[in-house]
């Protein structure tokens, strides 16, 4: 597609956006994800929508409330979407905030009793950021200023406390995956079973990178913002000199506290997905060096992920190793997401039409294969054919809203 045509489609690009957010996405969440009786976040949904009892998630729970106080903010209000937002606020507050030690559980049972009661820095930079969004949303709603202190904001920076005072390396920067519920080291702490044990990872440090981006846009001039500047800047120098593996092109996962790599997988998703929350992050510190470093780093990523993440058919590949085989060919729905809001973020910051492509193959792929026109919502597995493998869940602990939605949000500004 050349930049005249795509230009040409953009206004239709957008509209199928929208509609895909408001007629088949969020409605399902809606309706399927939160209990008629009580309004309690359920556990989880097969593909063909049976329910299924799982343990409730800090992730599910945190992109919860992300999701629908962002599209009450960002797509207008809703009386449905402003429910599901306020029953997401009441189980974060509630049933997955620790009142005695403060931070949030791992997960919780259907009850909202701890199951896993350990403090993942994962899980704290989720809820820091779904709270960023439900202040903005209170906010909103209460026609207050950015700069009033609502209890969304009050917690999201009791939170950004205790993570500095006990999950913050001192020593060799970043953060540390986890402590107890007591907050103490947690040697071992891991986001699953499939993961490496290692003091620090990646994806942790990506999250709360994002979680203080949007903790400093809500008014760089608030007396907590020379803290989070301070912290956002070395997390994204770490991404540039220490996270970013020039020889392999592409980010380690796994490392060692000194920061020292791990393994030798690679996984594209995340490359992309960094890049653009790179972006994100610069734009907010208004630093124009970082950025200019920043924005030459994530077009290397672009053009690393399509050189060898992406296969014939558009999709980006589940994962590989630095030698460039792949061990996971399998379509993840969060994987198509991330591809499509980074390589769009890579045109736009460098003009390479090829970015723009990739942007497009990757919606092209989702809009054929990922979404759910009869049962709603995206499949999340596909098989390498492109068939969905049904043996997945459709929501579950790690089966959000927050990728699809966070990317439909991001291209309708984008290509507005």
């Amino acid at each position: 597609m050349t930049k005249q045509n795509l230009a040409m489609h953009q206004a239709d690009w957008a509209s199928r956006l929208r509609q895909e957010l408001e007629h088949n996405v969020l409605p399902w969440w809606q309706a399927n994800m939160f209990a008629t009786s009580d309004g309690r976040v359920l556990g989880g949904r097969s593909n063909e929508g049976a329910l299924l009892e799982l343990p409730r998630s800090a992730v599910l729970g945190a992109r919860l409330l992300w999701t629908f106080a962002s599209a009450l903010l960002r797509l207008g209000p809703d009386p449905a979407r402003a429910l599901a937002a306020q029953r997401a606020w009441d189980w974060l507050r509630g049933a997955l905030t620790d009142a005695e030690q403060g931070g949030v559980y791992w997960s919780v049972d259907a009850a909202g009793r701890p199951l896993a009661e350990h403090k993942q820095s994962y899980a704290q930079a989720f809820a820091i950021y779904a709270l960023t969004a439900c202040h903005a949303w209170q906010c909103a709603e209460h026609k207050q200023p950015p700069q009033t202190m609502t209890p969304a904001l009050q917690q999201a920076l009791q939170l950004f406390e205790l993570l500095e005072l006990h999950a913050a390396d001192p020593v060799d920067g970043g953060f540390f995956e986890g402590c107890t519920r007591d907050w103490r080291p947690l040697p071992g702490a891991r986001l699953s079973e499939q993961e490496p044990p290692a003091p620090k990872s990646m994806n942790t440090m990506l999250h709360v990178l994002e979680a203080y981006t949007e903790l400093l846009r809500i008014d760089p001039k608030m007396p907590f913002a020379a803290r989070v500047t301070a912290r956002l800047r070395e997390l994204v120098e770490l991404f540039l000199t220490r996270l970013w593996l020039p020889h392999q092109r592409c980010f380690g996962l796994f490392f060692s506290r000194d920061w020292q790599n791990l393994t030798p997988q690679v996984s594209w998703g995340h490359d992309i997905e960094a890049a653009w929350l790179l972006t994100r992050a610069c734009e907010v510190l208004g630093d124009p060096r970082l950025r200019e470093r920043v924005h030459a780093l994530a077009v290397r990523v672009a053009d690393a992920v399509l050189a060898q993440g992406v296969a014939s058919d558009g999709r980006v590949l589940g994962a590989g190793l630095f030698d460039g085989s792949v061990t996971d060919a399998r379509s993840h729905w969060w994987c198509q997401a991330e591809a499509m809001v980074g390589f769009w973020d890579a045109w736009q910051i460098a003009g390479d039409k090829r970015h723009a492509d990739a942007a497009w193959r990757a919606w092209s792929y989702i809009d054929r294969h990922h979404i759910d026109r009869q049962g709603g919502d995206w499949f999340k597995l596909l098989d390498e054919r492109g068939c969905p493998l049904l043996d997945a869940n459709k929501a579950g602990p790690w089966e959000c809203p927050y990728h699809h939605v966070r990317a439909c949000l991001e291209m309708l500004e984008r290509l507005a």
